[in-house]
């Protein structure tokens, strides 16, 4: 099995929404992939009991799905951007398949942690999140 069948095997598999895992054998080789989650959004602190009132704004951070090259969007995020609940937020190259990472929050930048270009490991951390207070202060 050649890098390009791989390729090949894993762009079919990205762009079939219905089909989740792959796996494909042939004489002494064995291909197995599974859809990863694109995005990773998670507190930077813990979430205060029902009881207590916050005493500090949220924060969330979204983090990297997988391991590659982060490509920011033709206008890269800065602090103080608001982002918006599932906004596309940047891609991930992973093996030349570009893979979207997504904010499951809405909240505004209060730090960019890696730049278009930069190599990203699973979990990483990409941006934090804040509310408008906090990004006022930051910008």
């Amino acid at each position: 099995m050649n890098l390009d069948r791989i390729e090949a095997i894993l762009r079919l598999l990205q762009r079939q929404d219905h089909v989740e895992e792959i796996s494909v054998e042939g004489e002494g080789w064995r291909l197995s992939a599974r859809k990863g989650a694109g995005f990773l959004a998670l507190p930077v602190e813990d979430i205060p009991a029902a009881d207590q009132a916050p005493s500090e704004p949220r924060r969330f951070v979204i983090r990297a799905g997988r391991v590659g090259i982060f490509r920011a969007p033709g206008a890269a995020f800065r602090t103080g951007d608001l982002i918006t609940r599932g906004a596309v937020v940047g891609q991930i190259d992973s093996m030349r398949i570009l893979n979207p990472v997504t904010a499951e929050e809405a909240g505004y930048v209060l730090e960019a942690l890696v730049e278009d270009g930069d190599p990203v490991e699973y979990g990483q951390g990409l941006f934090v999140l804040g509310d408008a207070a906090e990004a006022e202060g930051a910008g």
